[in-house]
């Protein structure tokens, strides 16, 4: 429940604050374009050490970066609350995802501590996957009550109980990992270019959103961060103690696993925010309407979720891995099939309930296979590997997205379209996009899995 409820709240601080953006622009002073900051510095900071974070929990201890992830959490929350200005709001949510990043990683690397491989773990971690998609819908369902009743500081606030209750509870309640117990040396200069490197390539698709794709705002960063990563290959492969061991991706299961959570990242980031935005700008419900709208999927996925953890180990996780984005995929074609500017919310409504149990299911296999086949002394590595992935997928696919469908529906009525009905056919038409992504990911996963399987038939 400790790891669950801090997954929880990374997951629900990652889409509460969009929607409070409006009025922290209004109250801090944010220029229309510069409130984007906001949102970018915690993912930047998040993504970026992610990695980093889970290494250093498998080498001075997962339980103690967990507690200093927790507390530097709840207390950067809290400051996000009290900021005055805008360079105090931003400088505090960097605090903010650098301590997300301490507790990410640990938090799935000690929940495979606790559940050895094999169904006992496959059910912790299709409630792991909940607390993944409950988080993110939360946020979204939530956001709007909250600012329209406490204001703008409220999104952050929220955080702050759960953040400071887990750091007093973790120590009583979770036993150290012996691996964790085990001291090391921190590769130092590996640390700081894979820190730099991913935060440079999240970065770059934020930029894009506002500036384009060809803009230097998106380029430079994007060939910065793939050149400090080449670097940092060649320094890992030459380092006779790295921070990440580059023969743990020899693994064809955990390369299909990470490639599942770029899309589950991709489908939790961008699925559910495309249908939030149309509801509100096309068929004109407010923040909180449309919450409540989506809120049914999440409880619906609580109770899936407890199915799923049984039925992964009896399909195979090989085959959940490859399938699970398939039928997602064909289900968000669904969903955006029923895109349209008259539509009825009941049946619109319906077809999200099973894109919503494809999602998870993507989510769970993911989850599963990013663990499975790792030796204990490197599972920090592996959640870490995982959750760059999928905070990856989130940044990927909100600016994509969002930028394919607002430049389509620029185009449509640059033809003499009118306004809703061009709105309607660029939310249709990023969901459509969305699903061929996720779909060619679970077609990559299955040759990828069926190579495996190959060659652990031949050894």
């Amino acid at each position: 429940m400790i790891v669950l409820s801090a997954q929880f709240m990374i997951m629900l601080d990652a889409s509460i604050v969009t929607v409070a953006l409006p009025d922290i622009q209004h109250h801090l002073g944010f220029s229309a374009s510069g409130v984007q900051a906001v949102v970018t510095a915690y993912n930047v900071a998040f993504g970026g050490a992610l990695i980093l974070g889970g290494r250093v929990g498998d080498l001075f201890g997962r339980r103690r970066l967990f507690v200093l992830g927790m507390v530097g959490f709840a207390l950067s929350s809290l400051l996000c609350g009290l900021s005055v200005d805008a360079a105090m709001l931003v400088t505090c949510r960097v605090l903010q995802g650098l301590s997300a990043a301490a507790i990410a990683p640990t938090a799935l690397a000690l929940l495979a501590d606790a559940f050895p491989e094999g169904a006992a773990r496959a059910r912790a971690m299709s409630r792991f996957g909940i607390a993944t998609v409950l988080g993110f819908v939360g946020g979204l369902v939530f956001s709007g009550l909250l600012v329209d009743s406490f204001g703008w500081q409220s999104v952050f606030y929220v955080t702050v109980p759960v953040g400071a209750l887990m750091a007093v509870l973790v120590p009583r309640l979770v036993a150290p990992s012996p691996v964790a117990a085990r001291r090391g040396r921190l590769d130092v200069l590996g640390a700081v270019l894979i820190t730099v490197g991913v935060a440079l390539v999240v970065v770059a698709p934020t930029r894009a959103s506002a500036q384009g794709w060809t803009s230097p705002q998106c380029v430079v960063p994007l060939a910065a961060g793939l050149g400090v990563l080449a670097l940092f290959v060649v320094v890992e492969h030459r380092h006779p103690d790295p921070l990440v061991r580059l023969g743990l991706f020899r693994s064809g299961l955990l390369r299909a696993a990470n490639v599942v959570t770029l899309a589950s990242g991709l489908l939790s980031g961008s699925a559910y925010l495309l249908v939030t935005l149309y509801l509100q700008e096309v068929m004109g419900r407010t923040p909180v309407q449309a919450g409540l709208i989506v809120a049914p999927i999440g409880l619906v996925n609580v109770i899936w979720g407890v199915f799923l953890g049984r039925l992964i180990p009896r399909i195979g996780l090989a085959a959940s891995l490859a399938g699970a984005p398939v039928c997602a995929g064909l289900l968000v074609a669904l969903v955006a099939s029923q895109v349209a500017v008259a539509q009825n919310l009941v049946l619109f409504g319906l077809a999200l309930f099973p894109m919503g149990m494809a999602t998870l299911a993507t989510t769970v296999s993911s989850t599963i296979a990013a663990t499975a086949g790792v030796t204990p002394r490197e599972q920090g590595l592996a959640a870490g590997v995982r959750q760059t992935s999928f905070q990856l997928g989130i940044a990927l696919g909100v600016a994509v997205l969002l930028s394919l469908a607002s430049s389509r529906t620029s185009a449509l009525e640059g033809k003499g379209i009118a306004h809703v009905q061009a709105l309607t056919a660029g939310y249709r038409t990023a969901m459509y996009v969305l699903a061929a992504l996720v779909i060619a990911a679970g077609v990559v996963t299955f040759a990828e899995v069926r190579n495996h399987s190959r060659a652990l038939a031949s050894t």
